[in-house]
């Protein structure tokens, strides 16, 4: 904390000591951060003129930006930070240089090594063709 900082509260009670206080004031922010991933993910304007539909793109969207949550959990914990937002996992996950080929009924994705080894997409490929168990509650 710098030294010429105030921190003005209306909280009280016997637990809030310095360091709670101080940890409080430096999370203030934080619950801004979902409404900014799905702004980033989506679009920050509905598209339509109607109420009706864009209720339904924004459902939609909710939906979406819920499973892309989803699958970074499942599926990139050592790939890309759990915190990553949209167009940074756009950027090292999707935009990267490939070839498909078709050869002997199959389709193949042809990438170069470095970038194999640095998403490490055979990794990826199976997590994305087994689903992760359910946990029940």
């Amino acid at each position: 904390m710098r030294p010429d900082n105030i921190i003005v509260t209306n909280q009280s009670g016997a637990d809030l000591n310095d360091e709670c206080l101080i940890y409080h004031h430096h999370q203030r922010g934080a619950d801004e951060l979902p409404h900014r991933g799905l702004k980033e993910f989506g679009s920050e304007q509905v598209p339509f003129k109607r109420f009706g539909a864009n209720q339904a793109f924004y459902y939609v969207m909710l939906i979406a930006f819920f499973l892309f949550e989803t699958f970074k959990e499942d599926s990139l914990p050592d790939i890309l930070p759990i915190s990553s937002y949209a167009t940074t996992v756009r950027r090292r996950l999707v935009d990267i240089a490939a070839k498909v080929v078709r050869t002997g009924g199959e389709i193949i994705l042809k990438v170069h090594t470095a970038i194999m080894e640095r998403l490490k997409l055979d990794a990826l490929w199976r997590r994305c063709r087994q689903a992760p168990p359910v946990p029940a509650t």
